[in-house]
């Protein structure tokens, strides 16, 4: 640990974090809590680091202590993944786009690298990018998440030509042990190592230790926080693009259909053989109306060219409807409480107001994004599969909707399913296999949401392999017998993990899967 003594600059900052725990120790009024209020500790300390050298002392702080420390990101996962009790950081103050110093690359002249800090949120970085004539490769529907928690629990976008948002990062600068400041990256990296400057672009005071290679950065790119705390990511990103999204409304039968859009999907062709097509997902009702289950295709279509269409989304007055539901969600959960019958009806109505035969037009991540209904208090769990198990899988779970239905407890939206390419990441749900993602979404109020959406979860993970998402399992994963199973390399990332945490970045995420090097409880 650097000596404090000669060193007023550290000395201040050592002495205002100290400040901090005591002040949480006295007043008991340290607390932080996930944004769908289904974590709440009482840490030591809370921080908020606003610059690497910050950064870099309380990590090394937290070390010589033998005291844990963890970055929570943005707070939207629903589980413990970012959680401590020791020393927890926030990455509000690490939220701005830095200088990529080309003269460090292999290809100086690489286009459409972007540096930026890890507390940076997709909301304020796509604006961002967009100033620079660029965009981000894919997203979620949902931009209030920091980049890089994102990116360490595998979270995805949607369409087949696409990873999880870890497979833009091409290098990452991470704060291991003791404080040590380290450059991750694969073995053929953006980096020249024969000539790299051993130092940190903003802070040439702090050094940097530079490893190229593909198992570590294929374990730490998504490493569910656990080995060592994110500063900053160099992103692969592409020229700015526009979206066309059409939404069309059909049936499982016609979905299934040889020929029909999910045979065309796990064959390997062409979705929509008229124009190609990017991203794509699909939304259900859990229930079956009339005799028919429906489903709703939601297709878009990239142009590098503003393609001058509808603007408005959906049916008229669907963003007026997103937003009354973000109002009346309590009166909802006691409907499907009270009149579970007419739950598939308010599902199906979701899914007709939706349909959009006409299109809707803009710039990429205002399509990516689905808007208001986001602010909805709702959580979900989310089940990743072979693509080649899709039929089987979503038919098991109309079985599991229906069965639990009988014992009343009900969906409150639709399930949303969506395909993502294979990954390299050696523990992201998406690893070494082209996947399709259930994802199961419960208004919070109703009765027994948690519940059913453990249910799925324990079923499919039993019955399928399945993966589940790290930022949304209620604590379904117990041990490592599951990720042990569904995870050819979960041995090789263990060792890794091993190899860069000496416990100070343990956490309750690894205490449950019982592989923290000093549990704790």
């Amino acid at each position: 640990m650097p000596d404090f003594r000669h060193n007023k600059k550290n000395h201040l900052l050592q002495f205002r974090f100290l400040f901090v725990l005591a002040l949480c120790g006295l007043l008991s009024a340290c607390f932080w809590e996930n944004y769908s209020k289904t974590e709440k500790v009482y840490p030591l300390a809370l921080a908020t680091p606003a610059s690497a050298a910050e950064l870099v002392e309380l990590v090394a702080q937290a070390s010589s202590e033998g005291r844990r420390i963890r970055m929570t990101g943005s707070g939207h996962s629903h589980s413990d993944v970012a959680v401590t009790s020791d020393y927890l950081l926030t990455p509000t103050n690490l939220d701005q786009p830095l200088v990529l110093d080309r003269q460090r690359l292999m290809n100086p002249d690489a286009p459409s690298l972007v540096r930026v800090q890890s507390g940076i949120r997709l909301r304020e970085l796509n604006p961002w990018l967009e100033q620079q004539g660029l965009a981000l490769q894919n997203m979620g529907g949902y931009d209030a998440q920091t980049i890089v928690g994102a990116a360490m629990t595998g979270t995805h976008g949607s369409g087949l030509d696409y990873g999880p948002i870890a497979s833009q990062i091409l290098s990452m600068q991470v704060v291991g042990e003791g404080g040590q400041m380290l450059q991750i990256e694969p073995t053929d990296g953006i980096t020249a190592a024969g000539t790299f400057p051993g130092v940190l672009e903003e802070d040439p005071a702090i050094p940097v230790q530079l490893i190229q290679d593909d198992d570590i950065f294929n374990a730490m790119v998504v490493s569910i926080g656990s080995m060592g705390v994110v500063y900053s990511v160099v992103l692969q990103v592409e020229p700015k693009f526009w979206l066309n999204e059409i939404r069309t409304l059909t049936t499982w039968e016609q979905i299934k259909a040889p020929g029909g859009f999910l045979d065309r999907v796990m064959n390997g062709l062409p979705v929509d053989g008229q124009q190609p097509l990017d991203y794509y997902e699909l939304q259900y009702n859990p229930y079956e109306v009339d005799g028919e289950r429906s489903f709703l295709i939601t297709a878009r279509y990239k142009s590098y060219v503003d393609p001058q269409g509808d603007t408005v989304r959906g049916e008229p007055g669907t963003d007026a409807l997103s937003g009354l539901i973000t109002v009346v969600e309590k009166p909802l959960a006691w409907l499907v409480k009270t009149f579970p019958s007419l739950t598939p009806l308010l599902i199906e109505q979701s899914l007709k107001s939706q349909r959009d035969d006409n299109g809707y037009s803009n710039v990429s991540y205002k399509v990516f994004n689905i808007g208001v209904v986001n602010n909805t208090d709702a959580i979900a769990v989310e089940v990743a599969f072979d693509l080649s198990q899709s039929v089987e899988a979503i038919e098991r779970a109309f079985e599991l909707g229906e069965q639990m239905r009988e014992q009343g407890l009900m969906h409150s939206a639709p399930v949303s399913i969506r395909f993502v390419q294979a990954s390299d990441a050696l523990i992201a749900p998406q690893y070494g296999r082209p996947t399709v993602i259930i994802e199961f979404i419960v208004i919070q109020d109703v009765e027994g949401s948690k519940t059913l959406l453990s249910t799925y979860e324990q079923t499919l993970m039993e019955e399928f392999d399945g993966r589940l998402h790290w930022g949304l399992d209620l604590s379904v994963l117990q041990g490592q017998e599951w990720p042990g199973r569904v995870y050819p390399r979960w041995q090789d990332w263990l060792q890794i993990y091993r190899q860069f945490n000496a416990g100070t970045f343990d956490g309750k995420v690894t205490d449950r899967l019982g592989i923290s090097i000093r549990p704790q409880g």
